[in-house]
């Protein structure tokens, strides 16, 4: 019982390391494009994305601040269908 256990262990180290191993070669291969091309280039895309997704809640806190019933109304309606769902769950 107690080697299989110890077996288990030494796989879940060599998948760790493999795993570390990884992550350090993309760090380098990173580390070395910045250096090159600069980050500005490298981040470009990740930050058109984000700029992308932040619209809405952007959007939702725009308009809050001009109809603050409104969304009040909005969020409570999302609040009774959030704690109908637990409830249900709890149930079955």
């Amino acid at each position: 019982m107690r080697g299989a256990g110890l077996a288990g262990f030494g796989a879940e180290l060599v998948t760790m390391s493999s795993r570390l191993w990884s992550l350090g070669v993309a760090l380098v291969a990173l580390g070395f494009a910045a250096h090159l091309i600069g980050w500005d280039a490298i981040l470009w895309f990740p930050m058109v994305a984000v700029d992308s997704l932040m619209w809405l809640p952007m959007a939702v806190i725009d308009g809050v601040r001009e109809s603050p019933g409104t969304y009040g109304v909005v969020a409570l309606g999302v609040a009774l269908m959030v704690l109908a769902r637990v409830i249900g769950r709890r149930k079955g």
